[in-house]
């Protein structure tokens, strides 16, 4: 008999949870499923009643952070009215999301390296890019109709952004007293202001 929906909800909730912490303590290769029953206080037969694999339970617990980031980030940046207000507020979630998974980047690119399914596993990575990227262009073309910024190639000038806080994650894996939130600050003022219109209020 399946566990009842709000059980099975908890119960995969409770998996994905331990699995982050072991995959950040001892990396994607490391990390065995043993170690997540351990860390869960749940049998290991019941990790694969949920996953059917480490991978399938790493691209899940993965994409379930992401995605819980993305409703709460989401659901901030209505808050704010004018599109250099969402910006900033959205790079300030951007810094919280590198501290909440210090490690996340060097992790993914740990599972993809050693995933037999590489290429699905490339895409999880693209479609959640992808997902975010289309959030910034509609903020960056919300402020162009406005009148707040300069017109501008908003989907090109996203990619660009969202590279270099990928680098950003990357850097602070070898530079672990780098200010993330200085470096993240002058670089977001610095777009606006190159963004901006004369006139338009920042």
């Amino acid at each position: 008999m399946s566990p009842r929906v709000g059980v099975a909800d908890e119960r995969r909730a409770q998996i994905m949870q331990a699995a982050l912490a072991c995959f950040t303590r001892k990396g994607y290769n490391n990390t065995t499923m043993d170690d997540i029953a351990a860390e869960s206080g749940l049998s290991k037969g019941t990790l694969y009643w949920y996953f059917k694999s480490k991978d399938d339970l790493f691209a899940a617990a993965i994409t379930s952070s992401v995605a819980d980031w993305g409703a709460k980030a989401i659901a901030t940046l209505e808050q704010y009215p004018t599109a250099p207000g969402k910006l900033r507020v959205l790079a300030r979630r951007m810094m919280d999301l590198c501290k909440e998974l210090e490690g996340f980047f060097g992790l993914f690119l740990e599972f993809w390296a050693s995933s037999p399914r590489r290429e699905e596993a490339g895409k999880l990575w693209v479609d959640l890019l992808v997902q975010y990227k289309d959030i910034v262009v509609e903020i960056i073309e919300e402020g162009i109709r406005n009148g707040e910024f300069k017109p501008t190639d908003a989907e090109q000038l996203v990619w660009a952004i969202m590279a270099a806080y990928d680098g950003l994650a990357a850097y602070v894996m070898f530079m672990p007293n780098l200010n993330l939130e200085q470096v993240s600050q002058v670089f977001i003022e610095t777009l606006l202001h190159g963004l901006a219109t004369n006139g338009s209020e920042q």
